[in-house]
């Protein structure tokens, strides 16, 4: 819509978006967006993480003080309205997600993390075969004694098998979809990297050493193994990976990662990654330069108003 303006076209750049119907009901200030991409996805979410509203405020005295120490009066305290008091009082739902995502552990053999309690003899800790249990260990347990299993990725566990974390043991799912994801590893982590991706690849392992195996050769390391897999060709562990991250992660987080790449990963052809990721990890600047040429023609036309 282009309107006249003292001789001057104007058009919805001119406009904050908004809804006349929505500002009515709420009488409140009311800005409203399109989400077009299913990329707006990962800015939903990152909004939804990125914690409690806060606000800053600075205590007063009533009577008049000459020694005013203003570190000492400023508070940075989280804000809680009416509306989000109320809500949390109720007790209702503040977001949920469907469906449930797994979260499964990632480590080196001998390497997870155990908890134990302060009084606990470490000695004991270290010896239990109960503290040896995780995860992993026991997805590859369950391959070993269930044939049904190892036709099963490690992410696709979840799917057919519950966590029991009291017991630590992958009991059979009986009903509620749920999505595994193991968690994140960065190239620059070596082994577990090359770890997670064998996890991605190989189904039903029963060992650490099994995932080493191929054929009848056992690698000394998770990279050389992933190398015998043929995983490491042509940098498609390194393109897996980045296609991965640009699924959640915002263009300055993913050129982080395309610099780890570099650095730690030697890729055979980094201007074909460059390239192939091109859009996702520069898509914050085009945004901020169509901003700043919009900002720019406003400028120019306000001064042409005047």
């Amino acid at each position: 819509m282009t309107v006249k303006v003292k001789g001057k076209d104007l058009d919805n750049r001119w406009v904050v978006p908004h809804n006349p119907y929505l500002l009515a009901k709420f009488d409140c200030h009311l800005n409203v967006e399109i989400c077009s991409t299913i990329k707006a996805v990962k800015y939903l979410y990152k909004y939804i993480y990125k914690g409690h509203d806060r606000v800053a405020f600075n205590l007063i005295p009533g009577q008049n003080i000459q020694d005013i120490d203003e570190i000492q009066q400023f508070q940075s305290a989280r804000w809680i309205a009416p509306p989000e008091a109320m809500w949390r009082i109720y007790g209702f739902i503040l977001n949920e997600m469907h469906p449930s995502v797994y979260s499964l552990h990632l480590h080196l053999e001998d390497q997870h993390l155990a908890a134990f309690h302060a009084h606990d003899n470490l000695n004991n800790v270290l010896r239990s075969d109960f503290t040896a249990k995780s995860m992993l260990t026991e997805f590859f347990s369950t391959n070993q004694a269930n044939e049904n299993a190892r036709k099963l990725l490690y992410k696709e566990f979840p799917e057919a098998f519950v966590w029991n974390q009291q017991h630590k043991i992958w009991t059979p799912r009986k009903k509620k979809t749920v999505i595994g994801h193991i968690v994140t590893a960065s190239p620059f982590e070596g082994e577990r990297y090359y770890l997670r991706i064998l996890l991605n690849h190989i189904r039903g392992p029963l060992s650490f050493d099994h995932i080493k195996t191929v054929g009848n050769v056992t690698a000394p390391t998770f990279r050389e193994s992933a190398t015998l897999h043929g995983l490491l060709q042509r940098d498609t562990s390194l393109q897996d990976c980045m296609q991965e991250a640009s699924l959640y992660q915002i263009p300055h987080s993913l050129r982080r990662l395309f610099a780890t790449i570099l650095v730690y990963c030697n890729p055979t052809n980094s201007r074909e990654l460059w390239e192939y990721f091109e859009q996702d990890m520069s898509s914050d600047f085009e945004t901020s330069v169509e901003h700043q040429q919009i900002l720019g023609q406003k400028s120019y036309e306000a001064s042409l108003l005047h």
